[in-house]
């Protein structure tokens, strides 16, 4: 299976952090990621992450989920959003996509603030938008919970497959995103002005699509093809 992080965005509350630290090491995963945390070297987050003190002195600190993504091939982002935004996934089933790519790719379970989670921006970054069941009279979990029930679903869909082609990373697709953006505006795609949101489902599509690093090539000479001659952008 993929080496898997936790990623936790923007997390408030130094126990979440200590419990996610013990769940990264009772569910065999690579390790913390949080991205402007609060204060987290609490006292109490110690005392939560039992036997796994090495987790939470190994864990990176980021300024940003790029950054924290730069690497990976597949992306998790754990949300109950209702805001018509993509339509997620069981958390099962985001699981079984994680596994089935390959043990030397990285992939990420991401996770947003206690208070108010992941934002629409964040979650286009991420290629998969996952949701765990939950009563409709109380559909909101502990942000550790959350991360609990993610991880055991990765945990007991471990087994071994074969691995499909390697995907394109993070950081590829941006640099394909770069070459798009003055293509499509030549070809009326996207707004001169007021281009935020049609921006914003371009990224998604692109990081939800499982493209290979020579599907990225290809769509990257299009893009160049598409954009003005004066425009183009070198790869």
């Amino acid at each position: 299976m993929a080496q898997v992080r936790i990623v936790l965005v923007r997390p408030e509350n130094p126990v979440n952090v200590g419990a996610v630290a013990r769940i990264v090491r009772n569910t065999g995963l690579s390790g913390l990621d949080l991205v402007a945390p609060g204060d987290w070297r609490t006292l109490e987050c110690w005392r939560t992450a039992w036997q796994a003190h090495d987790v939470l002195e190994q864990a990176r600190v980021l300024g940003s989920l790029g950054e924290a993504l730069a690497e990976t091939a597949l992306a998790v982002g754990l949300s109950g959003r209702r805001d018509g935004g993509i339509a997620p996934v069981d958390v099962r089933d985001a699981a079984a996509r994680v596994a089935g790519i390959g043990p030397e790719e990285r992939a990420a379970l991401v996770l947003g603030s206690e208070s108010s989670g992941l934002t629409r921006d964040e979650l286009s970054l991420c290629g998969v938008r996952a949701r765990i069941a939950a009563h409709p009279e109380q559909p909101s979990l502990n942000l550790s919970h959350a991360a609990m029930v993610a991880a055991y679903e990765l945990y007991r869909a471990g087994a071994p497959v074969a691995p499909g082609p390697r995907l394109a990373t993070h950081d590829e697709k941006e640099r394909l995103l770069e070459l798009l953006r003055p293509g499509l505006r030549a070809v009326g795609a996207l707004p001169e002005r007021n281009c935020a949101a049609p921006l914003r489902d371009w990224t998604a599509l692109v990081h939800r699509a499982p493209l290979t690093p020579r599907e990225v090539e290809l769509l990257a000479h299009l893009a160049r093809r598409l954009a003005p001659r004066g425009q183009a952008v070198e790869p």
